[in-house]
């Protein structure tokens, strides 16, 4: 009994799977665009916007550290300038 079933193994083993054809699975172009563009959708929904007040603060905030550091980058950038200025003079280029 166990050389039969070895026997059945074996030849089972010997046969190579057969490989159905493959069929593309893949949908055609126009349905993969309307897939995507109802995809966006559900993402577009998915968004939540800050409100008109937190957007006007954010702003503010946002605003201010662009003034704070042009201000900070001047300054440097001019005493820079004026030290430079004062070498050249002393150097007597």
């Amino acid at each position: 009994m166990a050389e039969n079933e070895n026997k059945i193994a074996s030849a089972s083993a010997d046969q190579k799977p057969v490989k159905a054809k493959k069929t593309s699975d893949k949908p055609g172009l126009f349905k993969r665009i309307g897939n995507w563009f109802k995809g966006l959708k559900s993402e577009f929904k998915k968004i939540t916007w800050a409100s008109k007040k937190a957007t006007f603060k954010n702003f503010g905030i946002v605003l201010t550290i662009v003034i704070i550091s042009a201000v900070v980058i001047g300054v440097i950038d001019i005493g820079l300038g004026a030290f430079f200025n004062f070498l050249l003079e002393v150097i007597n280029f």
